[in-house]
């Protein structure tokens, strides 16, 4: 537990939001949702009181371990598609080297109480590694909620720290007492109801919350709260029969009652495992969404973790998730501990129910349920055979408030997730110690499926949701993570609670889904699986984009199984699962008895949503608030479901591959049972069967940076070298790469090396403060070593062969291809110019390389604060046939260079130009119009709110697609006929004639119709 425990006391500090939030300003409304959210993460008692002096502590006392966590910080680079995670560990980075703070400034403490269960026994089974340890748990517990919560307050404008058994500023003990979380009582700390079995936590902040009042000893306390109403549970959700977890159940069989449950000897539902496609990382929806497969706007929806991002508590809590990450695998110790299985089992299994985890199980790790190709791209060899499930409860109290899909709806997932990175992690560091290996899976970084790893191992059995597993005592409201490993481990049986027999008779969580995505039709088979597949694009799509909250859980929420209602009461979870017959009554019960709905007793969340100046305030749109559509009578039918199988499965590079929706559907039309798919591989006919083939070739390049050096203000040098050696693939000056600076940011630079130098390839950028992020976010995170994927080069921009002089016009950043046009032109013997201006010496990039250079007596510098402003007029000469004008830059600058280029006689076509952002535009009116397909002979209606590239690639059509602004070219397109109004920056005036940029380009009238060449 010591590096999680570091990890936390590593990042409880950092950066406050400038934005302060349009929060309650009420002291006791504010105390009481912060001990709900506490109350929300596991926390057996929360308290507030004011920070007095006599609080603090003199010195602080710190973590011996965080030094070598925050190197790890520091320098490791994960291999996930996690959304958002570069920006967040760039965040941690900057927030753990930053010089201390003090707490001054503080007024108040929100006190954080964790329950420990009870001791275990000296004998217990698989209690050896949990002995003598009760301490360490609770306070890694409250740490966790501590951070988290000290994290939100920050998140929402206000000075907050964290406060852990291993890193404080303050007393924690005298705070429980201030608090009115506990007594001192003959030396000793005591709570009223746990005694002494817990561990503390605290958050100090600016934030100003109602304190309590501290408690009188126990023995000052009044009767009645330890009569009647504590006994029977009348005035609290604990009892005293209930007070101690795990009094009456051994650790190693959890708190369920798993050991009543049928077990078989395969799962409920068909697995060919001999056909199981596996297909790569970068098939996972999230990962299709940050790359831009599933157009613009899902992609804006997951840009930086937007949807995570929009609601505070889960943006919270994905920071301790993301520093987490760097703890999921790690170094094995020399000598290997001898485990009998069985008794590796036990000890696994007790050690994780006494952390915490609500169901657990083990199962092979069979070779199918590993991906085929990881993040990177990299091609896995199924490492482990063994594999430790572990399932997290959501939070049923909270989920009872909310709808499913409102502001809370994502917190309750990042709870669960945090929980498993946590424990999962503490685990998978406990059999590495053991001589073993073992890794983490989790939401940020995981390499199996995990599934049919729940299957396997007993945990719950396929539902109609379709990829979630339902399990008997939680229902859907979990989440799930995977700890692979090659220790020998005793395995658990598949289950079968009646569950296939139940969810062929309800349909409610297909009518209750907001997206349409949930079938209402029988199993089918997909990948080698029997499953009821949903259609995960427009699950995704739902989640990131909704407005009116963030995420979405609603199908859980609404299912009978949630055990909300009906299916806590042990005579309606018999009949559901022993009597078949009597699912239809139970399901249409369920909506009778309303099931699903709303309790606003339950609502503890502030419906806060980030703005674009980075505060939180109240949601601009309605909160997502639904009664149930009993009267809705949903036909399989009359849905229309997509799928995307192992064929239409994108490489596994890391690179766009935009979805063909149209090819989802007929492939989901297609879908046979698993009746009609035994019996054509029992006539030899495997047509039914999905296979992954991944693609020879890879788009990109893996490189490693090789340096990152300060060239000019606000402007980095970046140089790459082949991660396996060798040479670099050719190219010529006037080149760009595509860089994947984080998958939802891929962004064009172009190339200033010399092109005769193919060891490396070198790039500078320009950090643009109001840029669209990109640069930004690369600046916080290209670092020496780091591994980064480009493209091979690629060139809009070249020389002209023919030219007999070559000027090139330069403007700040617009060096770039300028320097490498230099280079190409001196090695080839022919004369140019280069003419380099600049506000001052100090923003100008590359000065050093240029003067270095061999062509340096080539160049020109125009430097506006030393007098050397550049008279354009009288800079250029008159065209002479065969000269060629080259001309990089702000946009304002090249209009002046091209329009002196003009006044001297250049022609068009001896002018060439290349943005690096958008120039202004005119105020253009878009139309709806039609957009005529030559090959194909399609006619494509574009509405005015979307751009022809949207509808080519919503309706299957191929188009490359990178800025989205008619300044790359990727777009271009020969154009047959039509009228068109040229909105980009590429083309001229004769390219114009016959071609066209997609992206940007329309219809000069409305309802036109333009015919491209496609």
């Amino acid at each position: 537990m010591c590096d999680h425990q570091a990890t936390l006391d590593a990042i409880r500090s950092g950066p406050v939001n400038a934005v302060v939030a349009d929060a309650p300003k009420d002291p006791q409304e504010r105390a009481n949702h912060l001990k709900a959210f506490g109350y929300f993460a596991d926390a057996a008692d929360v308290g507030v009181c004011l920070l007095s002096p006599d609080l603090t502590l003199p010195q602080a006392f710190t973590n011996p371990d965080v030094a070598r966590l925050v190197r790890d910080l520091q320098t490791r680079q994960t291999k996930t598609f996690a959304a958002g995670i570069d920006s967040t560990l760039a965040d941690l980075k900057e927030s753990v080297t930053a010089p201390p703070t003090s707490i001054a400034a503080h007024t108040h403490a929100l006190v954080l109480l964790y329950e420990n269960p009870r001791t275990p026994e000296a004998d217990e089974v698989g209690g050896r590694w949990i002995r003598d340890a009760q301490s360490h748990r609770a306070g890694l517990l409250a740490a966790e909620t501590a951070i988290v919560l000290a994290n939100y307050l920050r998140l929402l404008g206000y000075d907050a720290r964290g406060h852990t058994v291993s890193n404080s500023d303050v007393d924690l003990g005298r705070l429980a007492a201030a608090a009115g979380l506990a007594t001192l009582e003959d030396g000793r700390l005591l709570h009223p109801y746990i005694g002494d079995r817990f561990g503390l936590a605290a958050v100090t902040t600016t934030f100003v919350l109602a304190p309590d009042k501290p408690l009188v000893p126990r023995p000052a306390q009044p009767k009645s709260a330890f009569g009647p109403a504590w006994w029977f549970g009348t005035a609290s959700a604990k009892t005293a029969a209930t007070a101690v977890p795990f009094a009456k159940r051994r650790f190693v069989d959890g708190a369920h009652p798993f050991e009543t449950l049928k077990r078989v000897d395969t799962p409920t539902t068909y697995i060919d495992e001999a056909r199981v496609a596996r297909v790569p990382k970068r098939a996972d929806m999230f990962a299709r969404a940050q790359f831009g497969d599933m157009g613009k706007k899902v992609q804006d929806g997951a840009k930086g973790g937007q949807y995570i991002r929009r609601a505070a508590p889960s943006m919270a809590q994905r920071r301790a998730l993301a520093a987490f990450s760097l703890l999921q695998d790690g170094a094995i110790a020399t000598e290997k501990a001898r485990l009998d299985p069985q008794e590796a089992a036990d000890l696994i299994k007790a050690t994780s129910y006494w952390l915490g985890a609500d169901a657990v199980g083990l199962s092979r790790c069979p070779d199918w349920v590993w991906y085929s190709h990881d993040a990177r791209g990299e091609l896995i060899d199924p490492p482990h055979d063994h594999a430790i499930n572990m399932i997290i409860d959501q939070g049923r109290e909270t989920m009872e408030g909310s709808s499913g899909d409102d502001w809370i709806a994502v917190a309750q997932s990042m709870r669960a997730y945090l929980r498993f990175s946590l424990l999962g992690g503490v685990i998978a560091r406990q059999i590495r110690n053991l001589g073993y290996e073992a890794k983490a899976h989790t939401v940020m970084d995981g390499e199996v499926l995990q599934p049919p790893l729940l299957l396997l191992s007993g945990l719950g059995e396929v539902s109609r949701i379709g990829e979630v597993i339902l399990n008997p005592f939680l229902g859907p409201r979990l989440k799930s993570g995977t700890i692979t490993t090659d220790l020998p481990l005793a395995h658990d049986k598949p289950i079968d609670f009646g569950l296939q027999r139940f969810c062929e008779s309800c349909n409610k969580c297909a009518r209750e889904c907001p997206s349409g995505a949930i079938t209402a039709g029988p199993k089918l088979m997909f990948n080698g699986y029997e499953i009821w597949k949903s259609d995960s694009q427009k699950c995704a799509t739902y989640r990131i984009t909704t407005s009116g909250g963030a995420m979405c859980g609603r199908c859980m929420k609404t299912c009978p199984w949630n055990l909300e209602g009906l299916f806590k009461e042990r005579p309606f979870r018999w009949a559901a699962m022993t009597v078949p017959k009597l699912a239809p009554a139970l399901a249409r019960l369920d909506d009778a008895v309303d099931n699903g709905t709303l309790n606003p007793v339950k609502k503890w969340w502030w419906d806060l949503e980030i703005e674009e100046d980075g505060g939180y305030r109240p949601t601009r749109n309605p909160p997502n608030q639904r009664a149930l559509q009993k009267d809705l009578d949903l036909k399989y039918e009359d849905q229309t479901l997509a799928v995307y199988p192992a064929p239409l499965a994108p490489p596994p590079a890391p690179y766009p591959f935009p979805m063909d929706r149209e090819a989802g559907i007929t492939a989901y039309r297609a879908l046979i049972t698993p009746e009609e798919y035994k019996a054509r591989l029992a006539r030899g006919d495997e047509s039914a069967v999905h296979r992954y083939e991944a693609a020879s070739d890879s788009p990109v390049i893996q490189v490693e940076i090789i340096r990152a050096e300060r060239s000019a203000e606000h402007v980095m040098i970046y140089e790459f070298a082949p991660v396996e050696g060798g040479l670099l693939p050719e190219w010529s000056a006037g080149a760009h790469l595509d860089i994947v600076v984080a998958p939802e940011f891929m962004r064009q630079y172009s190339m200033c090396g010399d092109p005769a130098d193919r060891t490396k390839y070198q790039i500078a950028v320009l950090r643009e403060a109001d840029g669209r992020g990109g640069s930004q976010l690369l600046h916080r995170i290209f670092s020496v070593r780091r591994r980064v994927f480009i493209s091979r080069p690629i060139n809009h921009f070249p020389l002209d062969p023919g030219a007999t002089r070559s000027i090139l016009m330069a403007g700040g950043i617009g060096i770039t291809p300028m320097v490498a046009m230099a280079h190409e032109l001196h090695a080839q013997g022919q004369p140019f110019e280069l003419h380099y201006s600049g506000r001052s010496r100090a923003s100008m990039a590359l000065l050093d390389e240029i003067a270095g250079s061999p062509w340096a007596d080539a160049v020109q510098l125009h430097i506006s604060d030393e007098g050397r402003r550049a008279d354009l007029n009288a800079l250029l000469p008159r065209y002479q046939l065969g000269w060629h004008l080259y001309t990089c830059g702000g946009a304002s600058y090249m209009a002046s260079v091209l329009q002196a280029a003009g006044c001297a006689g250049y022609p068009e076509d001896a002018c060439h130009s290349e943005y690096f952002s958008v120039p202004e535009q005119p105020d253009y009116v878009n139309h709806a119009f039609a957009l005529k397909l030559t090959r194909s002979g399609k006619l494509l209606s574009v509405p005015a709110e979307r751009s022809a590239t949207d509808v080519l690639r919503e309706n299957g059509v191929a188009i490359d697609v990178k800025c989205s602004d008619g300044i790359c070219g990727v777009c271009k397109c020969g154009l047959v006929s039509g009228e068109v109004e040229h909105r980009d920056f590429v083309l001229s005036k004769a390219q114009r004639e016959t071609s066209v940029i997609l992206c940007q380009s329309r219809a000069a009238q409305e309802g036109g119709v333009v015919e491209v060449d496609l």
